[in-house]
């Protein structure tokens, strides 16, 4: 027997996924399935894939059912369950807008709730195809004593002359390492066609982020940083090398803010081969924890219906 669905494909700064509405949660995608559906050749070709589904028919998101009506089921391109997706939120957002899905406040810039297994996230829609995430809390996942020594894990990364790089852990409810480098030249020669190797290893895998600090601007002229500017590659868990991965720029901006200390930018430019980003590190937000934004453009490019294996 073989079943239809029917599809979007949608992308943040080149960060792609398959987004199917399952606002009862009658599809439970296997991940032999969900593989197939991302597979750039056999299948559909994504980074991931997002499934939309009420939060009272999900057991994953029943408990905050109350606050947000919507659960983003995120799974990577292999199959594997993954906690959240800071690109794949904005356009899970966007998509909701498409489908008629959220309320008319939401369509007109009012923040609205989603679920997702890191908990509960909000959204802005700043104009047509742009939105803000509220991502919420995060932490240097070593703490006050990664702070102080810089690192807290090795890295190493094929292309990088064989020397294991030091890194900074960031938990932005999903797990990610930061290198930085120390120039472009570095930065595109690194191979992340195989997973960087991490010492010690995360229990739950991690996505790891190549960051190179480009520029700081003086907006008001006093000779003060008022907002940084980096660039990233990155290698996401489960997905291999992708364009873009917005819970990595925010790790990038909060590593690389951390090694600048205090007085670091609180706005953030984040060039990434898909495009850019801004990161917004919340008022309040020390150089080990706080709250952090992420806005960027989310576009779907296309609809149709693709008849399932099996």
């Amino acid at each position: 027997m073989t079943s239809e669905i029917t599809f979007t494909k949608g992308h943040g700064t080149e960060n792609d996924f398959v987004l199917v509405a399952d606002a009862d949660g009658t599809w439970d995608p296997g991940a032999d399935v969900v593989a197939w559906l991302c597979d750039r050749r056999a299948g559909i070709g994504a980074d991931g894939l997002v499934r939309a589904v009420r939060s009272a028919a999900e057991p994953a998101a029943a408990q905050w059912a109350e606050q947000a009506e919507w659960f983003m089921d995120y799974r990577n391109a292999d199959g594997s369950v993954a906690e959240m997706c800071g690109n794949g939120v904005r356009v899970f957002a966007e998509f909701l807008l498409q489908q008629g899905l959220l309320p008319e406040a939401a369509a007109t810039g009012e923040w609205f709730a989603v679920a997702t297994r890191a908990g509960v996230k909000r959204l802005r829609r700043e104009g047509e195809g742009s939105w803000t995430a509220d991502l919420g809390p995060w932490h240097l996942t070593g703490g006050r004593r990664a702070l102080v020594d810089g690192s807290d894990a090795l890295v190493h990364v094929e292309g990088l002359d064989g020397v294991a790089r030091p890194a900074l852990s960031v938990d932005l409810g999903n797990p990610h390492t930061v290198v930085a480098l120390p120039d472009e030249d570095e930065l595109a020669s690194a191979d992340l066609t195989r997973a960087p190797q991490v010492q010690p290893e995360p229990p739950h895998g991690t996505n790891v982020e190549l960051v190179v600090p480009v520029d700081a601007i003086d907006v008001n002229g006093d000779g003060d940083a008022d907002i940084g500017d980096v660039s990233m590659r990155v290698h996401e868990r489960g997905s291999g090398e992708t364009r873009s991965c917005g819970t990595g720029a925010c790790a990038a901006v909060l590593a690389t803010r951390a090694w600048a200390g205090e007085g670091a930018p609180g706005v953030w430019r984040v060039r990434v081969p898909g495009g850019r980003l801004v990161v917004t590190v919340a008022a309040g937000s020390t150089l080990t924890e706080g709250t952090v934004w992420l806005s960027g453009p989310a576009r779907l490019v296309a609809t149709g219906t693709v008849t399932l294996p099996g």
